[in-house]
């Protein structure tokens, strides 16, 4: 790793640390499901489903490899191959615990085995989330054991499969059309485009940290700038379609992400630190520009994600609802309660953990590269 060792010792420290501090968060969700959080009847979905949408997003570092190596012909980035397959076994576990946190009823995940409803959205993203975790863990085993034309076959598999798990996800948030933002057909392209954008950034800046070379770095940064720019402006295009539909639900739903506390979350962290930032260093060129640029990509990622997920619930399903009954659980806004940002500091601190020990525990998987400049 082309770090000092005393940075990565500070890096499992903090890790270590964050999971020590944040372990009660998770205790307390899988023991008392959403009573310990500040989610209720009008706002069901909170930080837990944005945590698992982040590294959703970040599992995509797989498919992007995929699509340059396999599908753009672009061998010579086969040398990111067991980063890749890494990034995603370890941003997979850590999607997975986070929607845990936030199901309520975590340990009835069995029923999408035992008796699942193959015309429910949500049983085909438990399908194909297992299938994309199963197809990377294999494909670790093969490049550890250096069976590259096994390793080869599951990428070519894993590439419909990674489209249908990032559709399916923004499939299930397209078909709710009462609430406003959500719904309509853009919706799984954007969450495939951004999960493309976030994926390849979070693998360029680990390529540029585990030392590989720079023209990778750079070159990867193409694709993830490309990502960048399709993004924002698909979901420009959302935001300026739905105002100029003129509908009352859609406009307040828009107002409530572009204003307010929210809007400082989507115009500060989300455009200003994850889209403008990104832009600017990625298109100077060198490698530590790009790197710099896709960390910052990553670490606004979320915003990206709480903007979308978030504020949207805070308009009213029915005019006058919110009036109607008065209880704390029947409220139209939403804050994170102490146990929901422990357990997200857990699950961050765990996707942290793996980065640091994988070259200790799978150094097979981590070949430095010669050039870093």
């Amino acid at each position: 790793m082309n770090q000092s060792t005393s940075l990565q010792k500070y890096l499992l420290g903090a890790a270590c640390a964050g999971l020590l501090a944040g372990a009660w968060g998770i205790i307390e969700a899988l023991l008392h499901g959403t009573a310990g959080t500040g989610l209720g009847s009008y706002v069901p979905w909170g930080l837990g489903v944005v945590l698992y949408l982040t590294f959703l997003g970040f599992s995509a570092a797989g498919l992007m490899l995929a699509l340059v190596t396999t599908v753009f012909g672009r061998h010579e980035y086969e040398e990111l191959a067991g980063l890749a397959a890494w990034t995603v076994v370890v941003t997979e576990a850590c999607a997975g615990l986070a929607i845990a946190t936030d199901l309520g009823h975590w340990e009835r995940m069995y029923r999408f085995i035992v008796s699942p409803s193959f015309t429910s959205p949500m049983a085909w993203m438990f399908v194909f989330f297992t299938a994309m975790f199963i197809i990377y863990a294999l494909k670790v085993l093969a490049l550890l054991k250096g069976d590259s034309a096994r390793a080869h076959r599951l990428t070519i598999v894993s590439i419909p499969v990674a489209f249908l798990f990032y559709g399916t996800n923004g499939y299930i948030f397209g078909t709710l059309v009462h609430h406003p933002v959500w719904g309509g057909p853009v919706v799984p392209v954007l969450f495939v485009a951004a999960a493309l954008m976030a994926g390849g950034a979070l693998l360029c800046f680990l390529a540029w940290a585990f030392g590989h070379r720079a023209a990778l770095v750079t070159g990867l940064g193409k694709a993830v700038l490309g990502m960048l720019v399709l993004f924002a402006v698909t979901e420009a295009l959302l935001v300026l379609t739905g105002y100029q539909a003129g509908d009352a639900d859609t406009v307040a739903a828009l107002d409530a992400v572009l204003g307010g506390g929210s809007g400082v979350i989507f115009w500060v962290l989300h455009v200003g630190v994850g889209i403008i930032v990104p832009l600017v260093l990625l298109t100077r060129g060198n490698a530590a520009s790009t790197a710099w640029g896709c960390l910052a990509l990553v670490l606004a990622f979320g915003a990206a994600r709480w903007s979308f997920v978030i504020a949207p619930q805070f308009i009213p399903p029915l005019h006058g609802l919110d009036q109607a009954f008065v209880h704390h659980r029947l409220a139209l806004s939403y804050s994170p309660s102490l146990g929901e940002w422990l357990a997200t500091l857990f699950v961050a601190s765990l996707g942290l953990l793996g980065f640091v020990l994988g070259p200790r525990v799978v150094p097979g998987l981590f070949r430095e590269g010669e050039d870093n400049a």
